[in-house]
């Protein structure tokens, strides 16, 4: 038996240990990069301060004080004046579209009732499905309007001429799971697919049977969809036992068209799954396979827009935001779950999505074959 304090060989053993690291250069390398990465998004991508929210305005008034109350909106710093619209239906449809989170209605004698100290009322659509922005927007929408009316009227305290309505959209009571749980759906959609299929196919290759395969006459075209089938099916099956689950454990109902919201989930799947057998064909162990996993997992939760507005974010993570499938995705879940948009409102984020899909099961495929033969 073993004594538990002998200290002897101690030293052989660390020596043993450490060249076993040294000798996996790749794992060395993710070990090192990963905090780095972590501490790069933590402390430079990800802003808590709510500004920039872009937005929209419709105005029936030409007078003065109605350019004078949008500059005061785009100098303010929290919002983004991106276009003027031609209706009040467009202001709404512009934001059920996700091309703006807050549209300004300013009416036609907005100028005209506050020059003769009558309340000018200013509706503001604001996007609930964006729970953080939503509040922020509301908040920033009526300091504007008191500031300005500051400004114009020394009596402003008594009497109010500027009367911002803020109308939050989609999600009234701007209910947390309304926000988050779509976002977590594609998260997990992704992480799963993406982990189970390259552990799945590492495992093979570490445990020999991967060759085996490789030398019976199996194509390799019946080979990858052998593989990829299966694990197709067990997405779509955690991606309807996650919509249910949404749908009567979090009261979170589905706004949109379910047929649609499918057909650009399996879009999504294709990605996911190309990206787990991508990874398979550079990791040589299931560490070295979950590590490359994270790599894509914490860009994904904390850049795609899942619970920090990418706008918010420096140009440099706004453009790694954009390369991630999931940006895409998250904007058809919450476009269809929440605003209840149509293919027609989100045909960029679908199309975008599909072609993620498409070119990961491509890349993947062509790496896998030159790497199996």
């Amino acid at each position: 038996m073993r004594a538990l304090f002998d200290f002897h060989g101690m030293g052989a053993m660390v020596y043993k240990e450490a060249r076993h690291i040294l000798r996996e250069p790749t794992t060395l390398a993710l070990i090192i990069a990963m905090p780095l990465m972590q501490l790069l998004i933590y402390g430079y991508a990800i802003n808590m301060r709510v500004e920039h929210i872009t937005t929209v305005y419709y105005s029936e008034d030409s007078g003065r004080l109605s350019d004078q109350f949008i500059t005061a909106l785009q100098g303010s710093g929290a919002f983004d004046i991106v276009g003027r619209v031609e209706s009040p239906e467009s202001l709404r449809q512009a934001i059920v579209a996700g091309t703006a989170h807050v549209g300004f209605d300013i009416p036609q004698n907005f100028s005209a009732d506050i020059l003769r100290h009558k309340p000018a009322p200013v509706q503001v659509l604001v996007d609930g499905s964006q729970s953080t922005i939503a509040e922020a927007a509301a908040a920033a929408a009526a300091q504007i309007g008191t500031s300005m009316a500051l400004s114009l009227n020394s009596r402003a305290i008594k009497f109010q001429p500027i009367d911002v309505r803020p109308m939050i959209l989609f999600n009234p009571s701007l209910r947390s799971p309304n926000f988050l749980v779509p976002g977590l759906i594609g998260l997990v959609l992704q992480n799963i697919t993406m982990v189970l299929m390259a552990l799945s196919v590492v495992a093979e290759r570490a445990r020999g049977t991967l060759d085996q395969v490789l030398v019976t006459p199996i194509g390799t075209t019946a080979l990858l969809l052998g593989k990829i089938i299966p694990y197709t099916i067990v997405g779509f099956l955690d991606f309807g036992l996650v919509l249910v689950m949404m749908t009567t454990i979090f009261q979170v109902p589905i706004a949109g068209n379910l047929f649609v919201l499918l057909v650009l989930g399996a879009g999504f799947l294709m990605t996911s799954l190309g990206l787990g057998l991508l990874i398979s064909t550079y990791a040589q162990s299931q560490i070295q396979a979950l590590l490359m996993s994270a790599f894509l997992v914490i860009p994904s939760a904390l850049l795609s827009g899942m619970f920090f507005q990418v706008q918010l974010m420096p140009p440099i993570m706004r453009v790694v935001a954009y390369t991630l499938p999931l940006t895409y995705f998250l904007e058809v879940l919450r476009g269809i779950i929440v605003r209840g948009a149509t293919i027609t409102e989100l045909w960029l984020p679908a199309i975008a999505t599909i072609l993620f899909g498409l070119a990961a099961l491509g890349l993947a495929s062509l790496r896998f074959a030159r790497t199996s033969a």
